[in-house]
């Protein structure tokens, strides 16, 4: 029961994040890069995406290490078989992945407050009511070409992950 309720958890976290991340790729940043979206909309949507990925980014990880631990013993079948080998591929652009919307909205973060350190930026994230009271707040425009590098960068790892998801579950060819 223990090891069906960890792939339940892994799946709907999987699922929640690769799709936030999706969504903000090719619903909000094309539109904020060309101003149709507002700035706080911007922001709002990056800074629950960066929620969404710091949350996953601990259940994924329990769950992930729980089902190794189950299935993958002894732990050298993590790199001697095909499907250890997707196993860590998956890890490999989880992390990446992280890195990449941190940094992204890290930057524009930045953009508007330039001397934020990063132990405020992580106990606060992006929220929208860190844009008031600060004289010369740079347009969606802006906060959007900032971040498009990692968001883009972030989106097609979510595809990767999402392939790599794919051929664990429906069995690896070969």
């Amino acid at each position: 029961m223990l090891l069906t309720t960890a792939f339940v958890l892994h799946v709907l976290s999987g699922a929640l994040w690769t799709g936030a991340t999706l969504y903000v790729v090719y619903a909000t940043l094309p539109r904020a890069t060309d101003g149709m979206l507002g700035r706080a909309a911007f922001v709002d949507a990056a800074h629950r995406l960066l929620m969404v990925t710091r949350w996953t980014g601990v259940v994924l990880p329990v769950t992930g290490t729980y089902m190794i631990w189950r299935l993958y013993t002894p732990l050298e079948a993590l790199v001697t078989t095909p499907r250890g080998w997707a196993v860590l591929a998956m890890l490999s652009l989880w992390g990446v992945m992280n890195g990449l919307v941190e940094f992204g909205v890290l930057r524009m973060r930045r953009e508007v407050d330039p001397d934020l350190g990063w132990g405020r930026y992580i106990a606060e994230g992006f929220p929208v009511d860190s844009l008031a009271g600060v004289g010369g707040v740079p347009g969606s425009a802006r906060l959007a070409s900032v971040a498009r590098p990692y968001l883009l960068a972030s989106g097609g790892l979510a595809v990767l992950l999402l392939v790599d998801a794919a051929l664990l579950a429906g069995g690896i060819p070969g």
